[in-house]
C-alpha cells in the first residue's frame, strides 16, 4: 500500500470522509474535497465572501531540508528570501490569475510563501473549477466545504504546496477551561466508562492535589540562578481579545515576585472580541516568562481566529519578524485533519524557515493520550481516535508532553496518562531523531512525539492568574510555554546561538540533562530512554543549560 493510499484509508477510518478517489492524487494538499463522515449536506452554499491562502513552496526545497538537518549558521530573513523564498515571478503569476477571476490579493507574506486571496465563494468556485456546499454534523455543527477536487492553473501550480480555506473545518483547538483543573478532570474521568476510566481515576489519585508557582518549578527542575534568559525575547501565538491576559500577567508578576516583562503585542490581521481562550493565553504568557525571569520582552502575536489559515499566517509572521529565538503555541488538531486541510504542508515550510534561522516553536502534544481530538475526544481522557496532534508532529517543531509530579523532591515523576504522544502517519522522521530508539528497543518508523516533557497533570498543576483570580491549571498547554522559557535560559547562556532546538536536545545534550521517566503510560508505556509518552524526559535545567 502506498503512503498516499494509506493516508486516505486512515482518514476514512477516523471519520474524515474524502469525496475523491485519492487523498493525494495531486501533490498539492487542500485541493481535495473532504468532509466529516456522516455529515448532512444542507444544500448549495449561499454566496458570501471567503478567504483562501495559496501556500507556495520554497525554492530549492531539498537544499533547505538538508540545511536544517545539520548544524549551520543561522540565516537572516533576507538571506532566506534570497536563497529559498518563492520567486517574485511566481507571486506575480498568482496575482495575474486572481485579477482575471475578480479576486483580490489581500496580502503577500514577507517570505512570499503565503498569498491570501479574498472574494466571493462563487468567484472562487469558478476560478478553482470546484463547487461549495453547506453541511452540518452533530460533532461540528454547520460548516462549508468544496464538493469536488479544485484545480489550479499550470502557470504556477507546480510552485504550490497547499491551498487552505476550501473548507471551514480546518482549525486548531485549545482545551476547555473546566478540563484543565483537577476537579474538572476527575469529573471527565468519572464519566468515562469501562476499565479505562477506572484505570485513569486510579492514576489521577496517585498525585495528591498540589499547585506550584514559578519559583517552585525552578527548585523542582534545578534552574540555575545565574542564567535566567537575559538578552532573550519570548513569543506566544494567540488569538482574540488578549487585554485581560495582559492585566493578569502584571498581577501574576506582582503575586509571585517576578520582574516586569514588556508586553509587545503584534496584531496579525484584525483581532476579534473572542475571550474564550483567555485562560490559555494566561498560561502561555505567565509560564513562558515565569521560567525565564531574565527576559525583558514578551511578543504576543494575535491572530483573528483559530482557523488553520489564520494560525499559519500568525506563526509565519513570528518567523519573518525573527525577533525571538523561541516561541510557543499551546493548541493543535488531529494530524490527519491538518493534512487534509493543507495545514501540515504549508506550516512545515514556514517552520523549516524558522529552523534555518535558528528559531524553535515549542508546542503541546495534546491532552488525549495516544489519540487525537478529531470529531470525538475529551481533554484529559486518553481515548478517542488514533493519531497525534499537529503541529507537535512537525519535524521542525518541538512537541512537549506531560508528567505527573508525585513529589517535587527529585522530582519524582511518572508519565501523565493523558499526555499526547505516538507516531506520525504523515511526517517523516527528522534527521535529529533518526538514530533514536523507542524504549531502548524499537527504531522510529516516522516522526515520533513528544520530544521532551514537563509537569502537566492538573493534580500537580500550575498556579495561574485568570481574570484576576488564582487558579490551578494543568495540561501540555502548560508544559509547552514552560519549555520555551527553559530554552530561553539556555539561549541566554549561549548568546542566542544554539540554533533550532531539535539537534541540541537529541544529539548534544547528555543524558544527565534529563530526568528519564520510566513509569506510566498514555497508554503507550514509558520506558528507559526515549518513549512515546515523555520523549527524552523532563529537564535538569542547570545541566541542560551547561550541556547545550
Amino acid at each position: 500500500m502506498s503512503h498516499r493510499t494509506c493516508v486516505r484509508t486512515v482518514l476514512v477510518a477516523v471519520g474524515l470522509a474524502l469525496l475523491v478517489p485519492s487523498v493525494a492524487s495531486a501533490r498539492i494538499t487542500g485541493l481535495q474535497a473532504w468532509t466529516i463522515k456522516g455529515a448532512h449536506r444542507s444544500g448549495a452554499m449561499a454566496v458570501h465572501p471567503i478567504a483562501i491562502t495559496i501556500a507556495l513552496s520554497p525554492r530549492h526545497g531539498a537544499a533547505l531540508r538538508s540545511l536544517v538537518g545539520r548544524p549551520h549558521a543561522a540565516l537572516t530573513p533576507a538571506q532566506f528570501n534570497a536563497r529559498y523564498a518563492p520567486s517574485a515571478a511566481t507571486v506575480a503569476s498568482v496575482r495575474s490569475w486572481a485579477r482575471g477571476h475578480g479576486l483580490r490579493v489581500a496580502s503577500v507574506a514577507p517570505n512570499r510563501m503565503l498569498v491570501r486571496l479574498t472574494g466571493s465563494s462563487a468567484r472562487f468556485a469558478t476560478a478553482l473549477h470546484t463547487a461549495f456546499a453547506d453541511f452540518s454534523s452533530p460533532s461540528t455543527g454547520p460548516f462549508f466545504a468544496s464538493t469536488r477536487t479544485a484545480r489550479l492553473p499550470r502557470a504556477f501550480a507546480g510552485q504550490v504546496s497547499a491551498v487552505l480555506g476550501l473548507s471551514s473545518l480546518g482549525r486548531v483547538s485549545v482545551p476547555h477551561p473546566a478540563l484543565r483543573t483537577a476537579a474538572g478532570l476527575k469529573s471527565a474521568l468519572g464519566a468515562a466508562t469501562g476499565a479505562l476510566g477506572k484505570l485513569n481515576l486510579a492514576a489521577s489519585s496517585l498525585a495528591f492535589p498540589a499547585a506550584y508557582g514559578p519559583k517552585d518549578f525552578w527548585a523542582m527542575y534545578n534552574a540555575p540562578s545565574a542564567q535566567t534568559g537575559a538578552g532573550q525575547q519570548l513569543s506566544i501565538i494567540t488569538e482574540g481579545d488578549v487585554s485581560q491576559p495582559k492585566k493578569d500577567l502584571a498581577t501574576f508578576e506582582s503575586q509571585f515576585g517576578l520582574p516586569t516583562v514588556t508586553w509587545n503585542q503584534i496584531n496579525v490581521g484584525t483581532p476579534t472580541s473572542d475571550t474564550s481562550g483567555d485562560d490559555e493565553w494566561d498560561l502561555d504568557s505567565q509560564y513562558s516568562t515565569g521560567f525565564a525571569p531574565g527576559v525583558t520582552q514578551l511578543n504576543v502575536y494575535v491572530g483573528p481566529s483559530l482557523s488553520n489559515q489564520d494560525i499559519l499566517t500568525t506563526i509565519n509572521r513570528w518567523v519573518t519578524d525573527n525577533s525571538s529565538r523561541q516561541a510557543s503555541f499551546s493548541a493543535g488538531e488531529c494530524e490527519l485533519l491538518a493534512y487534509a486541510s493543507g495545514f501540515t504542508a504549508s506550516l512545515d515550510n514556514t517552520l523549516a524557515q524558522a529552523a534555518a534561522q535558528g528559531q524553535t516553536l515549542f508546542t503541546s502534544s495534546g491532552d488525549t493520550g495516544a489519540a487525537c481530538p478529531a470529531v470525538v475526544g475529551v481533554n484529559g481522557v486518553p481515548a478517542g481516535l488514533p493519531g497525534v496532534n499537529y503541529p507537535a508532529s512537525s519535524p521542525d517543531a518541538i512537541g512537549v508532553g506531560g508528567t505527573t509530579v508525585l513529589s517535587p523532591s527529585g522530582p519524582t515523576e511518572i508519565a501523565w496518562y493523558a499526555g499526547g504522544g505516538g507516531s506520525s502517519l504523515i511526517e517523516p522522521t527528522p534527521a535529529f531523531q533518526a538514530s533514536t530508539t523507542v524504549g531502548g528497543v524499537l527504531p522510529l518508523l516516522r516522526r515520533g512525539v513528544p520530544d521532551v516533557a514537563l509537569d502537566a497533570d492538573p493534580n500537580s498543576g500550575y498556579q495561574v492568574v485568570v481574570g484576576g483570580t488564582t487558579q490551578t491549571i494543568g495540561g501540555t498547554s502548560a508544559s509547552a510555554p514552560s519549555w520555551q522559557g527553559i530554552w530561553a535560559r539556555a539561549q541566554g547562556a549561549h548568546s542566542g546561538g544554539l540554533g533550532f532546538a531539535g539537534p541540541v536536545i537529541y544529539a548534544t545534550e547528555p543524558a544527565a540533562a534529563f530526568h528519564d521517566i520510566t513509569l506510566g503510560a498514555n497508554p503507550l508505556p514509558a520506558a528507559p530512554g526515549w518513549d512515546y509518552t515523555t520523549g527524552r524526559g523532563t529537564p535538569d535545567i542547570t545541566a541542560l543549560v551547561n550541556g547545550a
